[in-house]
C-alpha cells in the first residue's frame, strides 16, 4: 500500500488546530468592567480589582477656602460654613438636620475650632436652622427672628436659645476679619448676605444659587432684581467669589450679573423657558403655573399668576 505523503499530515494537523481553536472561542472573552458598574452575580473578579459600589452620602467637612470650612451632605445639599478668625469663629447656618449618625451639628463645628462662636442664619427657613438650639445665641434679620418665633408658637415649641436681630451694616468682628451684613430679601423676606471684608467672600444663602433660585413670582422677582443690582453696583468690586448654600461653592461672582440680567428679562417677558425639572437637586412640586427660566448659567423657578 502506498504511504500517504507528508502534505496529508500537514492538512490533518491544520484541521485539528482549527477545531480546537473554534471550541475555545465558543465562550466570549471577558469584557472589562466599566468604572462604577457592579459585576454580574457569580461573575469572577479580575485579579487585582475590587467591586465598586455607590456609597451613601455622608455629612462631611471640607476646607473650601483659607479658614473657611463647609459642612454638607454632598455638594447639592444644604451647605453650612464655619469661618475661623484669630479670636472667634462665625457659623453660617446650622444645617437641615440636628445630627448625623448620632453626632450633633455642634460637634462637627467643634471638630473644626474650639474658639468662641458667633452663629448667623442667612434666612429663617428650616433647612438652614435645624440645629439652632445647639447654640446659645443666633443672629439673623428682624424678619427672620419673627418668622422663627411664629413657627415655634404654632408648634407649641418653646425657644431654648436667644434670637438676636441684626441690620444691614452690622459687622461681626472675628479679630483679624470682619463680616458685614447686607440685606437681600426675596427668596425669603428674612434673607441677609454676609461679606467677609478681608477675603471678599460673599455668603448668599439661597438668594444666589448656581442650581436655581426658587420661590420667585411677580413680586419677589422685582425684589431679587433690586438686590442683584445693589450687589453689582455697590459691592461688586469688594467681592472676590460667592459662597452659596446649595449646589457647590465657591463660585464666580459673575452670578450676580447673570441673575440681574435674567431677572430683568423675566420682568420684560423675554427670558428663555426650559423644562422645570431641568436643574440640579430640584424636587419641588411642579404646578401648571410654574416655569424655569434660564440665561447663561443662572436659573429661576418662577410661579406665574393664575389665569382668571
Amino acid at each position: 500500500m502506498k504511504r500517504p505523503s507528508v502534505s496529508w499530515f500537514v492538512v490533518v494537523l491544520i484541521a485539528v488546530f482549527a477545531i480546537v481553536t473554534t471550541f475555545a472561542q465558543g465562550q466570549p472573552p471577558a469584557q472589562p468592567q466599566r468604572a462604577g458598574q457592579a459585576a454580574a452575580a457569580g461573575a469572577p473578579q479580575a485579579r487585582g480589582t475590587t467591586q465598586q459600589q455607590a456609597a451613601a452620602p455622608r455629612l462631611a467637612t471640607r476646607e473650601v477656602a483659607d479658614d473657611v470650612y463647609q459642612i454638607a451632605l454632598g455638594l447639592d445639599s444644604v451647605c453650612m460654613y464655619v469661618l475661623v478668625g484669630r479670636d472667634r469663629a462665625l457659623v453660617v447656618d446650622t444645617q437641615t438636620m440636628t445630627e448625623f449618625e448620632g453626632k450633633k451639628i455642634v460637634d462637627y463645628v467643634r471638630d473644626i475650632t474650639r474658639k468662641p462662636l458667633i452663629v448667623v442664619n442667612t434666612h429663617p427657613h428650616s433647612d438652614h436652622t435645624a440645629a439652632n438650639a445647639q447654640f446659645d445665641e443666633v443672629f439673623l434679620s428682624a424678619a427672620g427672628v419673627e418668622e422663627i418665633k411664629a413657627g415655634g408658637a404654632r408648634r407649641s415649641s418653646p425657644m431654648t436659645y436667644k434670637l438676636t436681630p441684626v441690620k444691614e451694616g452690622h459687622v461681626f468682628d472675628l479679630g483679624d476679619r470682619q463680616i458685614e451684613v447686607i440685606d437681600i430679601p426675596a427668596h425669603s423676606s428674612g434673607s441677609i448676605a454676609l461679606l467677609d471684608r478681608k477675603a471678599g467672600y460673599l455668603f448668599t444663602g439661597d438668594e444666589i444659587d448656581p442650581g436655581q433660585v426658587v420661590g420667585m413670582n411677580p413680586k419677589t422677582i422685582q425684589m431679587h432684581h433690586a438686590n442683584m443690582k445693589k450687589l453689582y453696583e455697590k459691592y461688586y468690586s469688594r467681592i472676590t467669589q460667592l459662597v452659596p448654600a446649595h449646589n457647590g461653592a465657591p463660585v464666580t461672582k459673575r452670578y450676580i450679573k447673570y441673575f440681574m440680567d435674567l431677572d430683568a428679562k423675566i420682568m420684560a417677558g423675554t427670558a428663555t423657558v426650559v423644562p422645570t425639572a431641568d436643574g440640579p437637586n430640584y424636587a419641588f412640586p411642579v404646578s401648571e403655573n410654574q416655569v424655569r427660566y434660564r440665561e447663561n448659567f443662572a436659573a429661576v423657578i418662577y410661579t406665574k399668576p393664575a389665569q382668571k
